[in-house]
């Protein structure tokens, strides 16, 4: 019988999501940035903007082969952390493996081999990207498979995943100060490109020091309530897919998916390109999204408890829906224009109320996916925790290359300069109309059955 794991561990374990969302910040957003620079900013476009296969970009197309392969990686890892027995611990030994690569690709991207807009960089970013999401997967589905496995219980779920959004505070500090950190570094006299290059690496370098603790925490022949599964591939991803209580959590996921990464890289857009400001006004815009997700944290814990996270994980993606709507009423204007003041309240209004909705999904959809993991161990008396987020990991990274090709085809067609602000605008809108669809999905996702036909998979914890 496993013990239950102490606070100190579980915090040190929760320590190491703000490592591998580091480097997801880094891949969704300041790559986006670097790629395909607003005009007059200092950066060279590094990818052609040209449509080729009707719609698509040449950045899209990168973007999506890089998606494809790394895709095919996702069930893999799954089936074969699933099956591990290695000495080390079957989701352990796979954080020692993908640690060190996840965090070093992306830098490589920084350092395009070819010219501005050149084929190579085209290739580079598509290649380079596919050998990064390979090593997330590596990392982070074993990661998020340990979850169910070291809290047994609903309320034990909704704590550690609470602990785990207020552990990604240190991610998204980055994610919204980078821009600033780029200032500050060409106030010091480096290029604009240098400038993004000085804050990758001052983020890598915190990634790396967190992705190793979970490492350290996590004795999994102690503390970890599972039992190897012993299914053939085939049957296990055929016996995951089967779940249909996963299959309805998974659809309502993806289009969600898709207009939260389409938005995430935005702020940066906004301060330049919209409010005619430097880069380093993102950053203050990301602090308002900041401070409102750090103070809903735990109001979103006691609701969730009251309400299920069913219901307010659909709460949360609608009112999502409605702060990045209200950002296509931004009208482009210079500071101390006639537009200006109207143009910041609607700004920093949607920067808060976004912020109330990403402390719900940076909590929740954890403790969904476990609830259904416990369903399926009911049925199968095998846990294969990371077999679903492998199959989930196939589903969405997809959909993360067909957010950033809807992003840059916005950008080629409509623009993304001063001069032709339109396709900034309208991605709020786009993105409102995918997390309104996803929140009407999350309804039909059946917690009350899963819930009365999943037993616990382990005692209570009573850990200290």
């Amino acid at each position: 019988m496993p013990e239950p794991m102490p606070r100190s561990r579980r915090v040190l374990f929760a320590l190491g999501a703000p490592g591998w969302q580091i480097t997801d910040q880094i891949i969704l957003s300041v790559v986006v940035y670097f790629y395909l620079p607003p005009a007059g900013r200092g950066l060279d476009t590094q990818v052609s903007q040209t449509m080729i296969l009707g719609g698509l970009t040449v950045f899209g197309a990168a973007t999506l082969l890089g998606r494809l392969f790394d895709m095919l990686a996702d069930p893999v890892v799954g089936y074969s952390c699933d099956r591990s027995r290695s000495r080390l611990g079957r989701r352990r030994s796979f954080l020692l493996y993908g640690a060190l690569p996840m965090v070093v690709t992306p830098l490589l991207l920084f350092w395009p081999p070819g010219a501005p807009g050149s084929a190579a960089n085209a290739w580079w970013l598509a290649g380079v990207t596919s050998l990064y999401f390979i090593a997330f997967t590596v990392y982070v589905a074993p990661y998020l498979a340990l979850i169910p496995e070291i809290a047994w219980t609903s309320e034990e779920r909704v704590n550690l995943s609470t602990v785990l959004a207020v552990a990604g505070i240190p991610a998204v500090f980055f994610g919204v100060t980078w821009t600033a950190g780029m200032d500050w570094a060409v106030g010091l006299g480096l290029t604009p490109a240098d400038a993004v290059r000085a804050v990758v690496l001052a983020g890598s370098a915190l990634a790396l020091v967190l992705c190793f603790l979970p490492i350290l925490a996590v004795d999994e022949r102690r503390f970890c309530h599972s039992t190897p599964s012993d299914l053939p591939p085939a049957r296990a991803l055929l016996e995951t897919l089967a779940n249909r209580p996963f299959r309805r959590y998974l659809v309502a996921q993806l289009p969600f998916v898709v207009g939260l990464t389409m938005i995430r890289p935005m702020t940066v857009y906004y301060a330049t390109v919209v409010l005619g400001r430097s880069e380093g006004f993102g950053s203050a815009l990301g602090a308002a999204l900041f401070g409102a997700t750090l103070l809903a944290f735990f109001p979103v814990n006691r609701i969730a408890r009251r309400w299920g996270p069913k219901r307010t994980i659909t709460s949360c993606v609608s009112l999502l829906a409605l702060g990045v709507a209200v950002l296509g009423l931004l009208a482009p204007d210079v500071p101390g224009g006639p537009r200006d003041a109207r143009n910041l309240t609607v700004s920093f209004a949607a920067m808060l109320t976004c912020g109330v909705a990403v402390a719900g999904f940076l909590t929740l959809p954890h403790v969904l996916i476990s609830q259904v993991i416990d369903y399926d161990t009911r049925r199968t008396g095998a846990n294969r925790a990371a077999m679903y987020f492998g199959v989930q990991g196939l589903a969405t990274k997809m959909l993360y290359g067909v957010s950033g090709a809807i992003l840059s085809f916005l950008f080629a067609r409509y623009g993304n300069s001063a001069e032709e602000p339109l396709g900034v605008l309208l991605v709020g809108p786009v993105a409102a109309v995918f997390c309104l669809a996803s929140a009407l999905l999350f309804l039909r996702y059946p917690e009350t059955e899963v819930l009365r036909d999943s037993a616990q998979v382990a005692t209570p914890s009573g850990a200290n």
